[in-house]
């Protein structure tokens, strides 16, 4: 690693240090190049601390809990709601170490990488900013800058205090009643765990079947699986309007309206492309997403 004329040269620059960033950063470091990682958010990305794992102990949590058969949600229509806070506990402890990644960046320089913490954008073939701090790339520069939560353009969403992934993981109590746009994952996983904790669920989906993107016999299983646990599936729908006001949700469906005390939106993930300056390496900075030439 030089310095010249206050910018910092290495062989590689990798801006976004998710799962694929970390991994490619420590394995190039580790081969003997000079790397800078640069990530404004938490090394390792939406899966360790906002997807995979935590969502994984809250579904353990709530299978073991179905197991026990102490959930009367599901057997009356009770309202109980058991005790989220040791799964919020083991969340915040066991998996995200209270959404800190120091054991994440210490591993990144146990490899050799260092590590530059904010927005990294292109200025030039081979060169990024980071915060006013240039770093000029000898080899390549490599994006793996992640994606956001989406949301869908519907009328008055922006103006609510819905949830995404990033929230419903650092819950530290339940609501009574949970509306999800989407059935993908997140929202086919979180409304699992959360209906068998007592919450009533309602899963919205534009698609004719949730986990549209699996194959039909797995939306089929879901289905049967998520009608025994008393999870309400409603595919095909399309939310035109959400407000809140009084601690609840109303969304309307046409002619139908679907309320909740809280609203998870789990509509899909956005590129996080936009502001990484795109345009100073001939590439159309409107892209939805990148394609590689390999």
């Amino acid at each position: 690693m030089t310095e010249a004329t206050g910018v910092t040269e290495v062989d590689v620059v990798v801006i976004g240090l998710g799962p694929g960033g970390e991994a490619t950063a420590n394995k190039l470091a580790e081969d003997g190049l000079s790397v800078v990682g640069v990530e404004k958010g938490l090394v390792g990305g939406e899966c360790p601390y906002y997807g995979c794992v935590p969502s994984k102990m809250a579904i353990r949590a709530a299978n073991a809990l179905a197991e026990s058969r102490r959930v009367p949600a599901l057997a009356g229509g009770s309202t109980t709601v058991p005790d989220w806070t040791p799964v919020a506990k083991r969340i915040r402890e066991q998996a995200t170490d209270d959404w800190d990644d120091t054991v994440a960046v210490e591993r990144l320089e146990d490899h050799g990488a260092k590590l530059l913490r904010g927005h990294g954008r292109l200025v030039g073939p081979r060169e990024v900013e980071v915060d006013g701090q240039r770093v000029r790339a000898r080899k390549a520069v490599v994006l793996d800058t992640g994606t956001d939560p989406g949301a869908p353009p519907v009328k008055g969403l922006d103006a609510t205090p819905y949830w995404t992934n990033r929230d419903v993981v650092k819950l530290t109590e339940l609501p009574t009643s949970l509306a999800i746009i989407g059935g993908g994952a997140i929202g086919c996983e979180f409304a699992q765990a959360f209906r068998r904790f007592g919450v009533e669920v309602t899963i919205l989906e534009a698609a004719d079947r949730i986990m549209s993107s699996e194959e039909p016999e797995t939306s089929g299983l879901m289905t049967k699986v998520f009608a025994a646990d008393g999870v309400r599936v409603m595919p095909g729908v399309e939310v035109e309007e959400v407000s809140h006001a009084d601690g609840l949700f109303r969304l309307t469906l046409g002619g139908e309206v679907v309320t909740a005390e809280k609203l998870l939106v789990a509509a899909g993930r956005v590129p996080q492309i936009k502001e990484i300056g795109l345009d100073t390496v001939d590439v159309d900075p409107d892209v939805e997403h990148l394609t590689t030439d390999g």
